[in-house]
């Protein structure tokens, strides 16, 4: 999991260049954070955040809902951050971020069932 990467050099590599419509083609909005009150978006956002908006850009269309978790030292909360950040800058204005807290850590979305459900359930709403 450490080596996944949706960036576009990634996935060039690797022959699987996403499809980008003719209307966005790699035309990246401005850097738009999407972090909670009690984390403020980085100074510096990571060099790599416009090439992992160009591989996101086939989900600029799509509804997205990011689901960070505080203790997640799987996926941590600052990569879902940057999933968020990077998914806006494709142009997808269609995005939701929620960041949970809790001590369940990777397993907050199997045992927090109320917040995580609340979550999904805001985001369908």
């Amino acid at each position: 999991m450490d080596l996944f990467d949706m960036t576009l050099p990634a996935l060039t590599a690797l022959n699987l260049k996403p499809r980008i419509s003719n209307s966005s083609s790699n035309q990246l909005q401005p850097h738009k954070t999407s972090h909670s009150k009690s984390h403020p978006p980085p100074v510096n956002p990571p060099p790599y955040l416009p090439d992992l908006a160009l591989g996101m850009q086939p989900l600029s269309n799509i509804p997205t809902l990011v689901l960070g978790v505080q203790s997640d030292i799987l996926f941590a909360v600052e990569q879902q951050r940057e999933v968020a950040d990077a998914l806006r800058m494709a142009g997808n204005n269609q995005v939701s971020y929620y960041e949970l807290g809790g001590v369940w850590g990777h397993d907050t979305f199997l045992i927090d069932v109320l917040n995580v459900g609340g979550a999904i359930r805001g985001f369908l709403s």
